[in-house]
């Protein structure tokens, strides 16, 4: 990947990553499945209705390993109760956590977590509970690489990805017309990962003729739907989680909003 864009990403380290008291729901399922022989660790909630579900997998930033409540406990939850079995992969499991600047391990690591979320979309196909044609990607800034990367490398494994202010790795745009349908939610002021990336990617998918929405939030900063100081911004948070939920619901399946209200993230 350009050093750049290795860059931009690696900055984006704990600005995903809140670390909060809470204790985590009893629907916050812990798991593992395996690569290589080894583990992957992962977190699911199991929607009330009945199978065959769709699937949301949920992929976080770089930062810190989440030792904590993991603020993705709360999109899990509301993913499940708009029908979905929703899984939160911990991509660090066989490599160190990656913190801002450390480009090297970014390039090092790249590989192994795309071999772990390969291996995870894998088991999802063999649970019986999932509908193989129905999973979808949710990924959050080094998240959103990795799930637009997986979505161009693995055509037809994918139904729908919603990345939040990532991208596509240069080096995979050739491969752009092998993404599945999707949503692009970019803040234009964006410090970290410039709203040009955004850009590029809506161009790339209309010149190859694949189906997708882009939204680029006036204003907005990196991360505007966590809960950071000077960054997060209530009205685009709530906005990008409708978005997000009808975008799945057109391609997956499920419901267009939640049982539990959309909480700002």
């Amino acid at each position: 990947m350009p050093r750049a864009l290795l860059s931009f990403i690696g900055c984006a380290a704990a600005i995903l990553i809140i670390f909060l008291s809470t204790s985590a729901r009893a629907d916050w399922v812990q798991g593992e499945y395996t690569y290589n022989g080894k583990p992957v660790g992962e977190f699911h909630c199991v929607p009330a209705n009945k199978p065959p579900f769709p699937a949301v997998i949920i992929l976080h930033g770089s930062g810190p390993r989440i030792r904590a409540h993991n603020p993705m406990e709360d999109m899990c939850e509301e993913l499940a109760s708009a029908g979905y079995y929703a899984e939160y992969i911990e991509y660090y499991s066989q490599t160190d956590d990656v913190t801002p600047g450390q480009r090297a391990k970014m390039r090092e690591y790249f590989p192994v977590w795309m071999g772990e979320i390969r291996a995870g979309i894998d088991a999802l196909d063999s649970d019986r509970r999932i509908d193989p044609r129905r999973i979808g990607m949710m990924g959050f800034s080094l998240g959103a690489f990795l799930s637009l990367a997986t979505g161009a490398t693995d055509p037809g494994k994918i139904a729908a990805i919603v990345e939040y202010y990532g991208g596509l790795p240069a080096a995979l745009e050739p491969m752009a017309a092998n993404l599945p349908p999707t949503l692009i939610l970019h803040g234009d002021a964006d410090q970290l990962v410039p709203v040009a990336q955004a850009r590029e990617l809506d161009k790339l998918l209309t010149e190859t003729g694949r189906p997708h929405e882009i939204h680029i939030y006036p204003g907005a900063n990196h991360a505007f739907n966590f809960h950071i100081p000077v960054w997060y911004n209530a009205s685009d948070a709530q906005d990008a989680w409708a978005r997000t939920l009808a975008f799945f619901a057109r391609y997956l399946g499920g419901a267009a909003a939640s049982k539990v209200q959309a909480s700002a993230h």
